[in-house]
Formats: structure tokens, sequence, C-alpha cells
């Protein structure tokens, strides 16, 4: 009923047109994945890092902060106070700014555990930020590094500051091969001066990324390495998630959406999952 309640709210709020338009928009349908409901507030990204996938230019979305929550909540699958939230997937949210603060003001509200990556720094942001899950990503914690292969993004170290700020947790990801595990190792260590824990990713190999940073597969041991980095991560007293959603769950004190200690894939934080069902 609440769910209702407050869809009926916003229908008094936003015009008959922004309605229709929300209902067409496919964040009414789409599928909740592992990490929750992925809401892309925009659609590409023109930084260009030589890691990444999403190469279009940006495009913010058609509807306004409250439709986009309207759109939301019209998903049936949708449930307030509980669905995770993911903003920040195939887009740099930072990139606007206003519609970003407005729309997390506005899903803030329901009381879901939203979670948002950037690698972008915006103090304006700071208060609202530190509202809900905040990761700052990066490939490489070490600047020279970093700016190889992000060089349109601001440096690690202004990102990290930004982070404390913010009381965020780094998202290090992808975690690349053609960086060294000394390398890794030495942005690990920079990290742990700066928050309490960290995300480790994978890099995900399309055709492009495969031609930008001149290779064709995984190595054999990049998983391995993968292991390597979150034994040293911890060994510097970091919180390490193998899964954005157990970042989140942990950041809201609630159940893991993923429910990831049921799949051999528990980050085994302090949250302990497993007790609060």
């Amino acid at each position: 009923m609440e769910k209702e309640k407050i869809i009926k709210k916003l229908e008094k709020e936003i015009s008959e047109e922004e309605i229709e338009k929300a209902k067409r928009n496919d964040h009414a349908r789409r599928k909740p994945r592992a990490c929750g409901f992925t809401v892309h507030i925009a659609k590409g990204c023109d930084a260009n890092c030589l890691y990444c996938y999403v190469n279009t230019k940006p495009k913010l979305i058609d509807i306004s902060p409250k439709a986009l929550l309207y759109a939301l909540l019209l998903n049936p699958k949708f449930e307030v106070g509980r669905s995770f939230v993911a903003i920040g997937a195939i887009c740099e949210p930072l990139d606007f700014p206003d519609y970003t603060k407005e729309f997390l003001d506005e899903i803030t509200k329901l009381g879901n555990p939203v979670q948002i990556s950037t690698k972008e720094v915006n103090y304006n942001l700071a208060k609202t930020l530190r509202r809900v899950d905040a990761l700052v990503s990066m490939c490489s914690a070490v600047d020279e590094i970093c700016k190889k292969f992000e060089p349109k993004r601001p440096l690690p170290s202004e990102r990290l500051e930004f982070c404390k700020e913010i009381k965020g947790g780094v998202f290090l990801r992808p975690i690349l091969p053609n960086v060294s595990l000394k390398d890794h190792f030495k942005s690990l260590e920079i990290i742990a001066d700066f928050t309490d824990r960290v995300i480790l990713g994978n890099l995900r190999l399309s055709k492009e990324v495969r031609r930008k940073l001149g290779i064709k597969e995984l190595p054999k041991k990049y998983f391995e390495i993968k292991r390597k980095l979150e034994d040293y991560a911890k060994d510097l007293g970091l919180l390490v998630y193998r899964s954005a959603c157990c970042s989140n769950a942990y950041r809201h004190n609630v159940v893991c959406w993923n429910k990831c200690w049921e799949k051999g894939f528990c980050s085994s934080c302090p949250n302990a999952c497993w007790e609060k069902v």
C-alpha cells in the first residue's frame, strides 16, 4: 500500500506527459541484477578511459528525477525500502550533478539501500553522497599510472581526498593486467589511508577494449592475482568486498540483496548477513 501511496503522490507532482514517458521508460520494466536495480540517469560517456566499453556521447535521460523515480516505482519487482539501487553503470552520474542530486534526494526518502559509483569530484554533493554507499572508482591509486588509462578524470589523489570527505569506499576497477603486482600493492597501500573498504573489480574485455589495451585475453593467472590483492588488502586492514552489493549491504546495515553468503561469494565482512536473516 505504501508503494501505491507514493505513486499517487508523484502523479500529482509531475505532468501527464512525464507520467506517460515514465510508463514507457525501461526502468519501469527492467529486471534487477545481482547489485539490485541499476538506474541510468544518462547513457554514454566521453571520458574515453582505455579499459571502458562505454564510448558513446553522454546523453541525459529525457525525464525529470521525480519521473525517473516514478518509473522505478512502477516496476512490479521494485520494493520500497528493500530493493537495492545502483547508480553509475553506463555513465558518469556526477557529470550531471544537479540531476543526480535531485534524484538522490528523492530516492533516499524511500529508505532503500542506494549505491553510486563515480570517478569525479564534486564537494557540493558531499552532504548528499554521505547518505548513500558512495564508491569512488579508479583503476589505480597511483597518479602516474591511472592518468595513462583515465586521462580525462581527476587524479586518484584528488578522488581519494573526496572519498574520505564523503566517507566512501574505493572501487578499484578494473584490475588491469597491464599493471604490475607491485604497483597494485602500492595502490592498496595508498587507498588504506583514505577509506576502510575496497572492492576489486574485473576487467570486461570487449573487442574495442582489447584493441585499446593491446591484449587478446585475460592472463591465465588473472584471478590468482586478484586473490593475492585481496589477501594483501586484508593485511592492510581493509574490508575487501567481492561484490558491490556486499558493500551496499554493509553501508546500510541490511542483509545482502544477492545473498552472497549462500553462493560461496561472501566477503565475510562484519555485516554478518547470515545472522540478520
